[in-house]
Formats: structure tokens, sequence, C-alpha cells
């Protein structure tokens, strides 16, 4: 399984995808008031309309040797994932679907000899887009 990330497959990069965790679906974007004295809380929205706070998508990669050194491989990827703003990520398995997404953490990368793992969080929109 693989994925495309501002317009380029993780093999390209010599990953694979090992596992990805999705959420089914995003948090709302409402507050909760308890107010002493009543039961249950008041619920206050933003809008008019419902909106969503952003999900993490988090992705676990397998890096494999592709001829080169291990860190100047690490240096192709980091490259690649790097982004001032979001960008298109699509899942090999859910094909017709696009996500908006940007990594927002640090990456650290697990060697074992000349291979690799490492997991990647992708902010994204709180929802795919139908392609």
């Amino acid at each position: 399984m693989g994925l495309t990330f501002n317009g380029k497959h993780c093999s390209t990069v010599g990953l694979d995808v090992s596992d990805t965790r999705r959420p089914l679906m995003a948090e709302p974007d409402i507050t909760f008031v308890e107010v002493p004295g009543r039961n249950g809380a008041i619920v206050i929205t933003n809008t008019d309309k419902a909106t969503f706070k952003d999900i993490n998508l988090e992705v676990d990669f397998l890096l494999e040797p592709n001829g080169q050194s291990f860190h100047n491989h690490c240096r192709q990827i980091a490259k690649w994932l790097s982004t001032l703003e979001k960008k298109p990520l699509v899942f090999d398995d859910d094909p017709n679907y696009t996500y908006k997404g940007i990594v927002t953490s640090q990456v650290d990368v697990e060697q074992i000899s000349q291979y690799g793992e490492f997991t990647v969080v992708f902010r994204c929109n709180p929802y795919e887009v139908s392609v």
C-alpha cells in the first residue's frame, strides 16, 4: 500500500506504507458550558452551521535502500514531505478521495541497517473530497 502526497507517490522516494490511522470523523468545533444547578451542559457552536476541527492522519512508513546513503535518502524524503501549505494526500486503497494536509511535527527515523521506519502525522482538513 502507498500514498501520493503533493503530487508524488511514496514509492518514488523508496517508501512503503505499513499502517495508517485515519479517524472516522472529525471533532465538531463546539463548546460545552456547565451551569451549576442545571442538568447537562449547554452546547455552544461558533456559527449557524456545523464546523469541524482538523484531523490528524498517522502513517507508518518503511524505508528501503535505494542505492544512496541512508542519510541522503532521508534528506530526499524530508524534501518531499516539507511544504508551507496543505497539499493533496491520496491513499492507494481509497483513490477516489483526496485529503488536503501538511506535516506538522518532527519525524524521527529508526534506522535498522540500511532500512528505516518512521511515522508521519499529516494535519488535514476535517473532510476528504471526492475526486
